[in-house]
């Protein structure tokens, strides 16, 4: 998790470390692809997209024609939501999207999420399985702990767009002095922390979030609780179950 939090932080900073950013999505997901694309709001082309896995030879082929075609990625909003739950079977039978581009690309079902959202463009990223494959269980849990994280990401690279400079860059920024970001333990209780911690970004603090997960794991009594990572106006960064190992 470690790694993921890491990629995605410099993905924040850097428009060219999202392929690795969504390769490390997808080995820890247990996926077989992942998209991220960028929505031109005003001429409704792709402005952007990033395609890795089984559908990584296949961008060209939806940018230039199966993106005007596409019924699921409009449906996106801020929760995750499943292709083939949100799209009846009868429309995906006779789809071209669907039948000539997401099955010729070897994907059976997609998981996605809009990650940000302008006047100017959108932010949408899916997960992609295999044709034969279901979503493995440990999915849910671990999209719930790095949503805040990739939106935060997404976030910083539609300032780029917007504002034509590398967020981040040290050679063209200023060092940030961070946030105050907060690591309550829940357990149907909150036990709330009160002095919290500072942090550059979001990312960091997920990261801290999960180290102190893993810490208190190796202590059973702590066993069902949560790390709840929270920002200085309570905002919720992630939350990190406590889950003790045999």
């Amino acid at each position: 998790m470690q790694s993921l939090l890491s990629a995605l932080r410099d993905a924040a900073m850097s428009r060219d470390a999202w392929p690795k950013a969504l390769q490390r999505l997808m080995d820890k997901a247990g996926v077989a692809g992942a998209a991220l694309i960028v929505t031109n709001k005003t001429t409704g082309t792709v402005d952007e997209a990033v395609f890795c896995g089984l559908s990584a030879e296949f961008k060209p082929r939806y940018v230039d024609h199966y993106a005007a075609l596409d019924p699921y990625s409009p449906l996106l909003d801020a929760r995750w939501t499943m292709l083939t739950t949100c799209l009846p079977e009868a429309l995906l039978r006779r789809s071209e999207w669907y039948n000539d581009f997401v099955l010729s690309c070897g994907v059976r079902d997609i998981l996605g999420t809009r990650l940000s959202d302008t006047a100017g463009h959108s932010v949408i990223l899916g997960v992609h399985q295999r044709i034969g494959r279901p979503f493995s269980q440990d999915v849910e849990p671990l999209i719930a702990a790095i949503t805040e994280p990739l939106r935060y990401a997404a976030r910083c690279h539609h300032d780029r767009l917007n504002g034509g400079h590398q967020v981040g860059d040290p050679q063209t920024t200023k060092p940030a002095e961070g946030s105050r970001f907060f690591f309550h333990i829940e357990n149907g209780a909150k036990y709330p922390d009160e002095s919290g911690r500072v942090f550059l970004s979001p990312a960091h603090a997920a990261e801290c979030g999960l180290t102190i997960a893993r810490e208190l794991a190796q202590d059973g009594d702590w066993s069902g609780f949560s790390i709840v990572v929270t920002d200085e106006w309570g905002r919720t960064i992630t939350r990190v179950p406590i889950v003790s190992r045999p």
